[in-house]
Formats: structure tokens, sequence, C-alpha cells
């Protein structure tokens, strides 16, 4: 139901931005983005490393004083350095960038927060609230911006407040939930901070590096083609990337259950087994109903996007099932490993964006994107053998020639 909602209310917004207003919202969420990857220190990976009870103990109260106190600090660091980049180099941004800029810091700030206690809430096992919430959120924004298709008319303004009413929504929902655990009453715990301010430290160059080579070629786009072009590769990433909420759903639901038992490696493979096929075959549904899917999320005026929504979904294929070998690395606290992989997959994925993004557009950067995240599948398949032990490559048995 959630993504439903989800997939209506952004058709709503493509169909009323057109490509060239999308491009320019393409460019504010991508620096959004990018401050909060930069100055959030991979805490979402450290909040799931001190998850572990076996190893940190039972006190969720401490854990969730001390998360909520740094994500407050990390959140506000970023907008503070997200203002004085738009200020220093005004010529870097959008012009809609530098007018909704006290937005766009609010909207960072509520991102940051939001991001981090639901990761917090998934962490203990409450999967079921934190989709609850996901649906109220969903419902929210359906609601704002429907009302304004029917009754006024939809652009940047309503956008932006419409995104940030929805995360008011979802911090709101936390927090009474976290008020009803008691977890107000616990301590800010120095070791729980150190710890996960260490760990987030190790892990943030991967990070950082996953964020360039799935989002970054919006802001190079943007440089090279402008608003429209980049607008058509944002709804073909966009739509691509929502429809990844199946694979990335389960994931969600991976992470505790890898962290919290003994059978992890196990769990992983078949875990990819699942995903390789299951999902191979719905995304091959996807690339043959490109044009239709497009007409329905965007209209007519994004039809040029059905080749690069073609080409990324190759990346729909490939970068979940990349990211299910996380739960696995990121419990065994292989945060340096993990960290050269992401990292010379963000300096490839940079490399060919510059090389395609020039001569062939929107088109270039799904190839860029695309050939990355393949590359980033075979590069985790590695790390997971490595760290085991053990060939990594049973995923691809099928049971029924056992």
């Amino acid at each position: 139901m959630g993504v439903a909602v989800g997939l209506f209310t952004a058709a709503l917004i493509n169909r009323s931005l057109g490509p060239s207003l999308r491009g320019v919202y393409a460019e504010m969420q991508t620096w959004v983005g990018l401050f909060a990857v930069l100055f959030g220190l991979s805490m979402d990976t450290a909040i799931y490393h001190i998850a572990n009870r076996s190893i940190y103990g039972e006190d969720d109260q401490s854990r969730f004083v001390t998360i909520f106190s740094l994500s407050l600090g990390y959140a506000f660091l970023s907008a503070a350095a997200l203002a004085i980049f738009v200020f220093l180099w005004p010529q870097r941004v959008s012009p809609e960038t530098i007018n909704y800029l006290l937005f766009l810091d609010a909207l960072l700030i509520l991102t940051m927060l939001v991001g981090n206690l639901i990761v917090f809430l998934q962490a203990l096992g409450h999967i079921r609230y934190s989709a609850i919430i996901g649906v109220a959120q969903g419902m929210s924004n359906a609601a704002i911006i429907g009302y304004a298709y029917v009754a006024w008319s939809i652009d940047l303004f309503v956008v932006l407040c419409s995104v940030l009413l929805v995360q008011a929504v979802g911090l709101t929902m936390l927090l009474i939930q976290f008020s009803k655990f008691n977890f107000f009453r616990g301590n800010f715990s120095g070791f729980f901070a150190r710890t996960m301010i260490t760990a987030g430290f190790k892990q943030h160059i991967a990070t950082v590096s996953t964020f360039v080579y799935t989002k970054i070629n919006q802001l190079i786009l943007f440089g090279y083609w402008g608003g429209t072009e980049t607008g058509i590769f944002a709804v073909a990433l966009s739509a691509a990337f929502y429809l990844m909420f199946i694979p990335m759903t389960f994931q969600t639901v991976l992470y505790p259950r890898v962290i919290h038992a003994t059978d992890d490696f196990e769990v992983t493979i078949r875990s990819l087994r699942l995903c390789f096929y299951g999902w191979g075959g719905i995304v091959l549904l996807m690339v043959l109903l490109a044009e239709p899917i497009l007409l329905v999320y965007g209209g007519k005026s994004f039809l040029q996007a059905v080749t690069p929504f073609r080409i990324l979904m190759i990346a729909a294929w490939f970068l979940p099932l990349a990211s299910l070998t996380a739960p696995y690395c990121i419990k065994v606290g292989a945060f340096y490993v993990m960290t050269t992989t992401a990292l010379i997959l963000g300096v490839i994925s940079v490399g060919l964006n510059l090389l395609f993004i020039p001569k062939f557009s929107a088109t270039g950067a799904a190839v860029a994107t695309s050939s990355t995240c393949v590359l980033g599948f075979f590069l985790s398949l590695l790390l997971l053998g490595y760290l085991r032990k053990q060939s990594p490559l049973e995923f691809l048995r099928l049971r029924i020639f056992r």
C-alpha cells in the first residue's frame, strides 16, 4: 500500500513539474543527500553494529539517547555545511537551490533524524511499526500533493512543503513510540558514542562512495546538460530504484535476522539465491513493460526516459543483491575491507560518468550507473568469500538440482 501511494504521488509530481523542473528538484535532492551522507558519518551502519546485544549488552535506553543526541548534532552540522557551501559557491548550484536554501536545510535535519531513528527501530526488530510509519508518511504526502494537483498547481514550493511535512510526521510517530518504550529515561553513553563514531569512520568512505556511484551522476548530468536532461534521467532512476522496494524490504528484515543469528552465512546465501532468481525475473518483466510504466509514472513528456530506464533496471537487479551481503559484513566488523571496495567503485563510477555523460547524456549516466552496480555485486561476492573462507557462489545452485 505504501509503495502504491508513493508511486501515485511521484507520478503527480513528475507530470506537474515536467522534465526541466523535475531536473532541478533532482539536483536539490542530490545536494541534500550528499551533505547528509558526508556529515552523517555512516551512523546507520554504526547503529546496526551496536544493536548486537550479545556484544554490547541490553541497555537500549542508553543506546537511544546516544543515537538521538549524535543524530541531532550531525544533522545541524550538515545543515550548516550546506548553507556555507551555497553561500561560498553559488555558481555550483541552481538559482532554485539558493532560493529554497532554508527549506533544504530543514529537510536535511529532519531526514537525518528520521533516517537514523528508523534504522534503530528496525535494528531492535520492530519492522512492523517502521512499515506503519512509512505508510503514514506516504498517505500524508499523497493527501497534500493530491489536493494541490486538483485545487491549485504543483510547483517546487508545494513539493518541498509536502516533503517537510512527511518527515515531520515520521519524526513525531517515532518519538511517540520511543516514549512508550521509556527510552527517554536513558543516559547518554560515552562508550556507545565512541563506538558508533569509530565504527562510522571506518565505514564512512564506503558510504560516501556508494552515494557517489548511485546519485552523484545527477549533479554531473545537470552540469553538462541542464535541467531537462537531468529530469529525464531522474525519472528513469527514481522509477527503477522505486521498484527495488521488493528486495530492499527483504534486506530490512534480513539485518536483524543476521545480526542476532548464528547461521548468518547460510541465511545470506539463501537470501542471495532467492533474490537473484526471483527478483531477476521481475526485472526482466519491468524491462519489457518500460514504456507503459513511464507513461503512468511521468506521462508522454518523459518517454525519452525509456532507454535509460531499461539500462538502469540492470542496476536495480544487482544493487540489492550486493546490499544483501552487507548485514553479514557489518556483523563481523569488516569495515576497512568494505571501505576499500566502495572506494574503488566510487572512483570507477565518477570516471565512467565523466566519460559517458558528455557524449550520451542521460543514456551515458545510465550505462555508468549500471556498470558500476554490476561490478559492485561481483566485488561484494569476493568480499563475502574472503571473510567466510567459503565460496559464495553456492547461491547460484537451485534446490531442484540437488
